[in-house]
């Protein structure tokens, strides 16, 4: 990334993860190529459309800027994708564990490479996942988006893609707006 587009993005871009509380950027904004990862993820769980991959892409930009993997004022949310680990449990433990997911229960676990149950062997396991396995992190923001009443818009419907992550992942609770969304995936290009 050029040193203008960075400033443009620090001086554009505003802040509010987590909490909702505005907070500082760091000095320098790289902006990583996650579409590769996401892309095998989303291939490997059998959920890939050009417009998840999308979605994922711009969730993770949106919630972390793919710089912060805890959220700020001691919120619980962790990783790029910012995923709350009740949120996590229930989805792990709840929803896959239906008889009618089974299949994206194997998938899943053939994706992370490991069993679901191994999450829960020590106290704090799923935390330290969240916070740093990216793989767990698209496969349940992935997930979260396949529990939503609403159809994910095309890719190059920016606007609906936003309004999307508003009412269903950031919920009226989150800080975040539908102009910050826009705003953030077009500073950071995704």
């Amino acid at each position: 990334m050029n040193p203008m587009r960075t400033l443009i993005i620090l001086l554009t871009v505003p802040i509010i993860l987590g909490s909702g509380v505005r907070h500082e950027v760091p000095s320098r904004v790289e902006n990583v190529d996650k579409r590769p990862l996401v892309r095998l993820v989303l291939q490997g769980l059998d959920l890939w459309t050009p417009a998840a991959e999308a979605l994922v892409l711009r969730t993770g930009a949106v919630e972390s800027l793919y710089t912060f993997r805890d959220a700020f004022n001691n919120a619980p949310e962790l990783g790029y994708w910012q995923i709350h680990p009740q949120t996590a449990r229930d989805i792990l433990f709840r929803y896959l564990q239906r008889p009618s997911k089974i299949t994206l229960k194997v998938q899943l676990e053939r994706v992370l490479g490991y069993e679901l149950s191994w999450l829960r062997e020590e106290g704090d396991r799923l935390d330290r996942q969240l916070r740093n396995n990216d793989v767990l992190g698209i496969a349940l923001c992935r997930l979260w988006y396949v529990m939503a009443p609403y159809r994910i818009p095309g890719a190059q419907n920016l606007t609906a893609q936003a309004r999307l992550w508003k009412r269903w992942f950031n919920t009226g609770k989150g800080g975040g707006t539908v102009k910050m969304f826009v705003r953030t995936v077009g500073a950071l290009g995704v």
